[in-house]
């Protein structure tokens, strides 16, 4: 039995395990479903998105790229791939395809990449033929001086809206360079699909030309995901505490690490402020930390009663929660997976299935509607 206490509503889960980890039937609140593994031997998969054939791709930190059959669930690698800084939070990162792949077969990925010893995030496309990536082309990467050592907080998803693409890059353990306008780290970016900067941007760079910066103040967003309105929504890194749920918006500042809920891991305080005039508060914050990772919005009829729901992550705490929100106000949760891994990205599949990629070991596995 699960208990999980939110802020309006109060929820139990039951579920029965049989022998074998991932083939479980759940029972939650609303609904039940089967747990079943769809593909496994990642070390740890990062970030998925599917084909329009339904064919699934799955980005693996350690520089990887798979192509999952749906059907026969076979894997396999995707050549043309550059080299990764497969360190601490560093590697191959998130995945994703354009918008028109039907017609330009572009697949989108940020990694950690590697100049030397140091390393800076970076989103790179190429043309999927078959298993293979050619054409590869950088369409965004920082200037040279500012890759580091570091391996923390690369961000990274990437998401797309038409011709735009938003993607987040962590602020690479240099906690006052997220609100420096000047530097690329602690910020969620905007850019066209071909790496130009749209003229709508919020923000001018250190040449006076316009920056890809579309907000600021953020630690390490590693979920990004658009509801059914259009508007995109963030999960970011906490240090202890104060993981948050925001609202991306056109030149915000949402405040780290002048505001923030946490504090640091050796218990001393960041800030003495959680809120400032001009900063923006989240629309939710888990402290104690639950360690947010990916998150997406349900919509379809395999899960109907969660539609609207957003679909987040721990790695912590290794489960699955199902976010309840109404107008723009979390008011409720409920824990509706714990595999007893952690839990690092989820997606929604054209058969409006869910599907969960793992750690320890790494593997994906699908979440079907049990209709009684």
């Amino acid at each position: 039995m699960i208990k999980y206490l939110t802020l309006l509503l109060s929820i139990t889960s039951t579920w029965s395990q049989n022998e074998d980890w991932d083939m479980d039937i759940i029972e939650t609140s609303l609904l039940s479903y089967k747990v079943e593994l769809f593909s496994s031997g990642y070390v740890i998969p990062w970030g998925m998105c599917f084909l329009p054939n339904g064919d699934l791709i799955v980005s693996d930190i350690v520089g990887k790229l798979y192509r999952v059959d749906p059907k026969s669930k076979e894997k396999v690698l995707i050549s043309g791939v550059p080299k990764v800084f497969n360190k601490g939070q560093g590697g191959m990162l998130d995945v994703e395809i354009h918008p028109e792949f039907e017609e330009n077969n572009l697949v989108y990925f940020s990694f950690s990449d590697l100049k030397g010893r140091k390393s800076f995030t970076a989103i790179a496309r190429g043309v999927l033929r078959s298993d293979s990536l050619v054409d590869l082309e950088i369409v965004y990467k920082a200037p040279d001086k500012l890759y580091s050592r570091s391996p923390y907080h690369f961000g990274s998803r990437i998401l797309f809206d038409n011709e735009f693409l938003y993607f987040s890059i962590g602020d690479r353990g240099e906690m006052n360079d997220a609100q420096d306008l000047s530097k690329p780290n602690g910020k969620i970016h905007r850019i066209l699909d071909n790496g130009d900067i749209p003229m709508d941007n919020p923000f001018l760079d250190n040449n006076n030309d316009k920056s890809s910066i579309w907000c600021f103040g953020n630690r390490n967003p590693q979920g990004l995901a658009m509801n059914i309105d259009g508007d995109i929504w963030e999960l970011e890194h906490g240090p202890k505490g104060g993981d948050e749920l925001n609202i991306i918006r056109k030149g915000y500042n949402y405040g780290w690490p002048v505001i923030t809920y946490g504090i640091n891991y050796n218990g001393r305080k960041i800030s003495d402020k959680t809120h400032m005039d001009g900063m923006e508060q989240p629309v939710w914050h888990w402290t104690p930390s639950i360690a947010v990772c990916g998150m997406k919005f349900y919509y379809g009829e395999s899960f109907g009663p969660w539609n609207g729901n957003i679909l987040v992550t721990s790695l912590k705490f290794e489960y699955l929660e199902r976010v309840i929100i109404d107008n723009d106000v979390r008011i409720g949760s409920e824990i509706i997976y714990e595999p007893g891994s952690r839990v690092r990205d989820v997606e929604i599949g054209p058969d409006g299935d869910i599907y969960v990629a793992l750690e320890n070991p790494g593997r994906i596995v699908r979440l079907t509607q049990i209709i009684k």
